[in-house]
């Protein structure tokens, strides 16, 4: 069974905001606001931690028991059905999240359906723990110590559904019915709980179209929300997100202290408001804010994210011009996280300054083929090598002589490796990014050497060499 994190996802495929400048913008970048509601869910147990006061749309401790839904339904439905709703709630808060779930189900074909709907949108989206191929949720109990386990995607074509897993599509379809059919209130709620659920489902999509539909849906949901000023904590966390990738950090900052005021006590927020300052050229805050949100990834067990936030403290020593401070803190990030691309950009762009572009490129090829195991890979294997690559490859869109030292690694040796198909991969890679620095005929010819070897591997891969190769000759 092939089941992996659902960590957050990278920021590689959105352009870097302008303000994040020609150096620094995908890095930082690299660590996304919307993927970290995912980590985000958990929360922290201990009966002595004082709650947030709570926001004007309820606080994010609150919701993870529905409260501020069952407050606002408590007028608007019969005493049956806010009785439900009101055992969901004191379930959840002690961690019965399938008793819930049943609880609210069992009023799903009466009268006050539509609430109900929201109800269980809200809850399978707050405490689902695997996403099934983009399909289903599954929902477990967790005990009431108040943390939720990590999250999962699992998308094993042997994997069966079972009796607590949610269908994503018949959540999406009652809360489009909602919004379209109904208006104030209820409609405002049902809004707030598909932007919840398409938040995760631009994640762990079944498919690419999904993904882009579900991500267009958040946007405007939040969009609309923001307008009648009702966004959730969480909710202007995501916010946050849009405006750091559309305009700038300033017109984010805002949304992010909101979330934080409402309870939303994340690192990721840290991290974020660390990469603001940074942008804003405030180092020193930048730096506190970083090694605040590393300690607590660190406390967390998150490596990957613990490793961008040690990367970011990289990035402020550099523009401090304490380079062998940066190489630390990027030596650092690689040794808990070996496969963070942008620390290992870091170390290479270093490498670059003091020994030349050779020396770079060597660094670069060693980082990334001393880790391949001998002889055929697994389809797995195979797909991270890609993963890694193509990170890599959009990170240094915008630095060219990052490019050419990325194309120079990728062909060191490449006849070394046993499998066609990471021959392949690597040909194939070095002509895109023989494209990015105008060499077209250089490209075609990697383009043709990655297809012989794609083909002579007899492997499916996501790599449409046909179609390169007619963009090239104008087709």
């Amino acid at each position: 069974m092939m089941s992996v994190r659902l960590a957050p996802a990278s920021l590689t495929r959105i352009p870097a905001t302008p303000a994040c400048g020609h150096r620094h913008g995908l890095r930082l970048l690299s660590l996304t606001l919307g993927g970290l509601l995912l980590a985000a869910s958990c929360r922290r147990g201990g009966a002595t931690e004082a709650t947030p006061p709570a926001a004007a749309m309820g606080s994010w401790p609150d919701w993870q028991s529905l409260t501020p839904l069952v407050s606002i339904t408590e007028h608007h439905v019969a005493a049956p059905t806010q009785s439900a709703l009101t055992t969901a709630r004191d379930q959840l808060a002690q961690g019965q999240i399938v008793a819930a779930d049943r609880s609210l189900a069992a009023h799903g074909d009466g009268a006050d359906r539509q609430w109900i709907a929201i109800a269980r949108a809200d809850l399978a989206a707050l405490h689902f723990t695997r996403c099934i191929r983009g399909v289903a949720w599954r929902l477990e109990n967790v005990g009431n110590d108040g943390a939720l386990p990590v999250r999962t995607t699992d998308f094993s074509p042997e994997t069966k559904l079972g009796p607590h897993d949610v269908s994503v599509e018949a959540m999406l379809t009652d809360l489009d019915a909602i919004i379209t059919t109904t208006e104030g209130i209820i409609a405002v709620q049902a809004r707030i709980a598909r932007a919840r659920v398409a938040a995760f489902v631009s994640q762990c999509p079944p498919n690419d179209d999904v993904a882009e539909m579900a991500a267009e849906t958040m946007r405007s949901d939040l969009a609309t929300l923001v307008a009648q000023d009702q966004l959730t904590p969480d909710l202007a966390y995501l916010w946050a997100g849009v405006q750091m990738h559309e305009f700038s950090g300033s017109a984010a900052r805002p949304f992010l202290l909101r979330a934080r005021e409402g309870g939303f006590d994340t690192p990721a927020v840290d991290y974020t408001l660390a990469a603001i300052a940074f942008e804003r050229r405030e180092l020193a805050r930048a730096d506190e804010l970083a090694q605040a949100a590393s300690q607590r990834f660190a406390e967390l067990g998150d490596h990957e994210q613990w490793a961008q936030a040690v990367f970011l403290r990289g990035e402020v020593a550099m523009a401090r011009n304490a380079p062998q401070d940066a190489r630390r803190h990027y030596t650092a990030a690689l040794a808990k996280f070996p496969q963070h691309a942008p620390s290992l950009l870091g170390i290479t762009a270093l490498t670059a300054s003091t020994s030349g572009a050779h020396a770079a490129s060597e660094y670069l090829h060693q980082a990334l083929t001393s880790r391949l195991p001998p002889g055929e890979l697994d389809d797995r294997a195979l797909e991270q090598v890609m993963r890694r690559i193509e990170e890599l490859a959009v990170l240094t869109e915008r630095e060219l002589d990052l490019s050419e030292i990325c194309r120079s690694a990728l062909l060191i040796d490449i006849e070394r490796h046993e499998d066609p198909a990471v021959r392949g991969v690597l040909y194939y890679y070095a002509a895109t990014l023989d494209v990015r620095l105008g060499d077209h005929v250089q490209a075609r010819g990697h383009a043709v050497l990655a297809r012989d070897e794609l083909e002579l591997s007899g492997r499916q891969t996501p790599i449409d060499i046909q179609r390169f190769l007619a963009h090239l000759d104008g087709e």
